[in-house]
């Protein structure tokens, strides 16, 4: 059989392949016997972290640099341990709020901002897009090696990157959108992205025992040769110039395991149990020791191989098995490299066209008056079909930078500079969970400085090198100056590029985010969000009362809302499980519990800033926020205040009398308002203390009563403390 035709065969069983586990794993979900909810299923998804950078991309880089390729598994490994503390509270918050994505977090974090949203959104898109065109490339030279003696690619029709992506967008399309709720579980998606993981990893592994055992006889064997000759000799070396890049990247691959959009994907939003954190916390770090302890006898034993010869060292997985005529385990090596390349690809789109859709189009969409006029039905089918648009173009988006700049770099080049990227939201994330002082102000001004940074210093030159803009910037710098050459920072030659540029960005990116929040109040939206990420342990789904203090809020209006999105049947069956959750019945008038959860439920459709904008707009009709009442009260204040010094000068203003007699009325009015709230609200607490007070003495002068008794007692003043904070 011609070989172009198996390939091909055998590429379209293994997606027909990944297509069935899928459908097994959806089938047994509703059915109640879920493959998701393991621990052992949750670690596998972890490694999506490992695609064609790792599979191939690693092994060519150490065979250029030698042991620095070690650093981007060696922070993941170190990080592993930290999260039970800080991705455990990351699931947490998530969880309690229906966050899907890592926009939506950060939005939901800093006051639910929009437009923070949207930055967060164009910053990884712009991060990862290049990402993903490198597992687009290593497709396509994966399929160029075992076609070396087909014809050229000459158009888009012929191009396997642009066949692979189509499929891709397809597999995704039909697994990744097929309920509106984006917080819903992806169960058979995972399934896939599971057992690809573990392929991938048996395939790298059957090639490093070939090449190390079966070309060369073990590792002794490999490294003694490469010992014998110089150049390959200074690849076992740490040299000293290398300790900055052993620190950065270490650190930047450290924050890149959950800030990466599709490790907050499986990690967070696809989470089923907590605890399958204590499994991962080792059997992650265990995954990688294993993918890469054969990365230097590969890297190695291509040196050897192929000296002298134009075999590009990114292609040495493929390139050796290939040389000695293995087409067996050839076969098995490409398709573990499409697994590696594929399962990445199809994580990254869902959860960018979740961001994309969330915090950029359904804010403009909703604005428009026409979405208040369709029912259910055709909302369901409009955001639908702009998450999978979103999809197909985010997939041709990447597809086109392949052909424009990727396709001229390494996989692992283009890989950091995309790593470098998202790790701009560390002091935002990080921040937000632990520093309540962090506000939307510093959070933008900080990002908005590390990401010019990043593109600055890493993208641009990529797109100079790739001859799509001029080289005068990179050798003069910015208007001619060398202190702003690109890669050389403010005069910075001791660092490489990327560590210069980590450098630079994460220290303008997180000073201006302290230095700016610390120079502003918090608003009551922002001290509200904070007070729930940073002591969301002390939260349940019960006690977070975010809306607490909001009256006149009709239970009517609640549910026309949600059941604009949710439709009425599945709108009837949320609020008969909300009153069941609470033990309450329905009332005409909502309280906070119950316009909480509807914008959690809002959340999880359209993103939590434009559910809380949605659910604000009804809240609104009615009452004032909280902070517009302080606002009342400390201007009521003020008014008082200029009463008093008005009548002590009302007998030297007499030709003024009648304006000051208006101005006087106005004034008393509100300063009795302003008693008559003081009263009520003295007599609302007195009469619970009271009571609380009176029960208690009764229990503390009477220690004959029976426990049904003391049971009674301690159950009103429980009651009553309810009643205190209400």
């Amino acid at each position: 059989m011609n070989l172009q035709w198996l390939l091909l065969i055998c590429s379209l069983l293994y997606l027909a392949l990944l297509f069935g586990i899928a459908y097994v794993g959806e089938r047994r979900a509703r059915l109640g016997r879920s493959l998701v909810n393991n621990p052992y299923t949750y670690s596998l998804s972890l490694a999506v972290f490992c695609t064609a950078w790792t599979y191939y991309g690693s092994v060519g880089q150490a065979a250029q640099q030698g042991l620095p390729f070690l650093t981007t598994y060696l922070g993941p490994t170190l990080m592993a341990p930290l999260w039970w503390i800080v991705l455990r509270k990351i699931i947490r918050i998530c969880k309690l709020q229906r966050i899907t994505t890592l926009a939506d977090f950060v939005s939901a974090r800093y006051g639910n901002s929009i437009a923070l949203g949207v930055l967060v959104t164009v910053v990884c898109v712009l991060g990862v897009v290049p990402y993903i065109s490198i597992q687009l490339k290593a497709i396509s030279v994966s399929l160029g090696i075992l076609l070396e003696n087909t014809p050229k690619v000459t158009g888009f029709t012929n191009d396997p990157a642009l066949i692979i992506s189509i499929a891709l967008a397809g597999f995704t399309v039909l697994f990744g959108t097929r309920k509106v709720d984006t917080t819903e579980r992806h169960e058979g998606l995972v399934t896939a992205i599971a057992f690809e993981s573990l392929f991938k990893l048996l395939a790298f592994l059957a090639v490093g025992v070939y090449i190390t055992f079966g070309v060369f006889d073990g590792f002794g064997d490999i490294f003694s040769e490469a010992s014998q000759l110089p150049a390959l000799n200074q690849l076992f070396i740490l040299h000293e110039n290398q300790y900055a890049d052993w620190f950065w990247l270490t650190i930047v691959s450290m924050l890149a395991i959950f800030l990466l959009p599709r490790q907050f994907q499986v990690a967070v939003k696809e989470n089923v149990d907590e605890k399958h954190l204590l499994r991962a916390i080792w059997l992650f770090p265990l995954y990688l020791l294993l993918i890469n302890i054969f990365v230097l006898p590969i890297a190695l034993g291509g040196n050897l191989l192929f000296q002298g010869l134009p075999v590009d060292a990114d292609t040495y997985v493929l390139a050796i098995p290939r040389y000695f005529g293995q087409d067996g385990l050839t076969l098995l090596t490409f398709l573990g490299g499409l697994s590696a390349a594929t399962s990445m690809i199809i994580v990254s789109t869902i959860s960018l066209s979740t961001m994309v859709n969330n915090n950029l189009l359904i804010p403009i969409w909703l604005s428009g008056k026409a979405v208040k006029e369709l029912d259910r039905h055709k909302i369901n089918r409009a955001l639908l079909n702009s998450r999978r648009i979103t999809i197909i173009g985010i997939l041709l988006f990447a597809y086109l930078y392949f052909r424009l700049v990727s396709g001229q770099f390494s996989l692992v080049s283009i890989g950091l500079i995309s790593f470098v990227a998202v790790v701009q939201l560390a002091p935002s994330v990080l921040g937000g969970i632990f520093w309540k002082q962090g506000t939307q102000r510093g959070t933008t001004i900080g990002l908005l400085a590390g990401f010019s940074i990043w593109f600055y210093t890493l993208a641009m030159p990529t797109f100079v090198q790739a001859e799509l803009l001029s080289p005068e910037i990179l050798n003069d710098g910015l208007l001619g100056v060398a202190a702003l050459r690109p890669q050389a920072l403010f005069g910075l030659t001791v660092f490489s590029p990327i560590s210069q540029a980590i450098f630079w960005s994460l220290l303008f990116n997180t000073g201006l985010y302290v230095v700016v929040s610390l120079t502003q109040p918090l608003s009551m939206s922002e001290r509200k969000q904070a007070e729930l990420f940073v002591d969301v342990f002390q939260y349940s789904p019960r006690t977070l009362s975010p809306l607490e203090g909001m009256k006149v809020v009709l239970t009517a209006d609640i549910e026309e809302l949600l059941a604009k999105f949710l439709g009425r049947s599945g709108t009837r069956t949320l609020m008969n499980t909300f009153y069941q959750q609470y033990r309450i019945n329905p009332q005409p008038e909502a309280d906070y519990r119950l316009v909480n959860y509807a914008e959690r439920l809002l959340a999880g459709v359209v993103g939590s800033s434009s559910a809380n904008v949605m659910v604000m707009s009804v809240v609104r009709k009615d009452d004032l926020l909280l902070e517009d009442l302080f606002r009342v009260l400390d201007e009521s204040q003020q008014l008082v205040y200029a009463n008093q010094k008005l009548k002590q000068k009302s007998r030297e203003l007499e030709q003024l009398s009648q304006q000051l007699k208006q101005a006087n009325q106005e004034l008393k009015k509100i300063d009795y308002l302003k008693d008559e709230f003081i009263s009520t609200v003295t007599h609302e607490m007195r009469t619970p203390i009271t009571s609380i007070r009176a029960f208690c003495e009764i229990l503390q002068d009477s220690p004959e009563l029976s426990a049904e008794e003391q049971e009674q007692f301690l159950s009103t003043i429980i009651k009553e403390t309810d009643r205190m904070e209400r």
